[in-house]
């Protein structure tokens, strides 16, 4: 099993600024976990501004991994992290490795936020292709493909994220939402408020889905439903490490040092709260790094 100074769990832009400022201080032995094949996480897809100077995701992740060529962290890929057990061993598991145990002086969770989801238990209805979050009809979009012709969004908050790609198209759209400011970026002006979903209906792909207010029920008919609900901070490793959460939030809970509940185990970016603006992750994770004494 190999020892680290310092290992960093999660490759999007609050790991990577992690590990650039770990290398700035002179902290050598640096590790850097992420789980798809590729460093940038969210600002992969990301072709809107996520900075307070217009700058996109995609431009600021070549921007980063151009900073981490001057510095020698190591990488491993196509890792996920299950768990971090109390003498700060962290179980991986991976295509390569299979499940592998490796130590950390110091950790820190840069696992970012996640999408919300369907509602299982209050959602009814067929087990039918064409039930999407943003973040998925996101990447079918990036691959020239068309996730649906006749679109029910629920929600609107991440809305953004596919803006540009809903315009391109002649889509027809659908929206729930319940807020009545909700900005719809001119995409429709059928919008239902105060409405739920109560169910999605189809046999191979979504045909009618079913929404009520409580008094009176709508059929709706459409090829593909969207969730555009908030983003969570991703909580699932810290509750696995048996690391106190933010109910508020769903992500670690922090002190003002951004250590957890466990000593040595650190938390930073949306992986503790979502973020509005990218600066606030680089202060955030260069106070972090800052603060770290071996």
């Amino acid at each position: 099993m190999k020892d680290y100074d310092l290992i960093i769990i999660g490759g999007g832009a609050s790991g990577i600024l992690c590990a650039i400022e770990a290398s700035k201080k002179g902290i050598n032995n640096v590790l850097l976990i992420e789980k798809d094949s590729v460093l940038g996480g969210a600002l992969n897809l990301s072709d809107y501004s996520i900075g307070k100077n217009s700058i996109t995701g995609i431009e600021y992740k070549e921007k980063l991994l151009n900073d981490m060529k001057n510095f020698n962290v190591e990488k491993k890929l196509d890792t996920m992290a299950l768990k971090i057990e109390e003498n700060n061993e962290i179980i991986c598991t991976s295509k390569t490795n299979g499940i592998e145990k490796i130590k950390g002086k110091k950790i820190i969770i840069a696992n970012g936020a996640k999408e919300g989801y369907r509602k299982s238990l209050s959602m009814l209805g067929d087990r039918c292709a064409g039930v999407l979050t943003v973040g998925m009809a996101k990447k079918i979009f990036s691959m020239g493909i068309i996730p649906g012709k006749n679109i029910l969004i629920e929600g609107g908050q991440t809305l953004y994220m596919i803006e540009k790609e809903l315009k391109k198209h002649n889509i027809k759209i659908n929206i729930i939402s319940d807020d009545k400011n909700c900005k719809t970026y001119g995409l429709t002006d059928k919008i239902y408020y105060n409405y739920n979903i109560t169910s999605i209906e189809g046999n191979s792909r979504v045909e009618l889905v079913r929404i009520s207010n409580g008094k009176e029920e709508k059929n709706i008919d459409c090829d593909t439903v969207i969730f555009a609900r908030s983003m969570l901070s991703d909580g699932l490793l810290a509750m696995r490490s048996n690391i106190k959460l933010n109910p508020k939030t769903t992500g670690a809970e922090v002190d003002k040092n951004f250590m957890t509940s466990r000593e040595n185990i650190f938390a930073c970016g949306n992986s503790i709260y979502i973020h509005d603006y990218i600066e606030d992750i680089e202060y955030e994770c260069k106070y972090l790094i800052d603060k770290l004494e071996f």
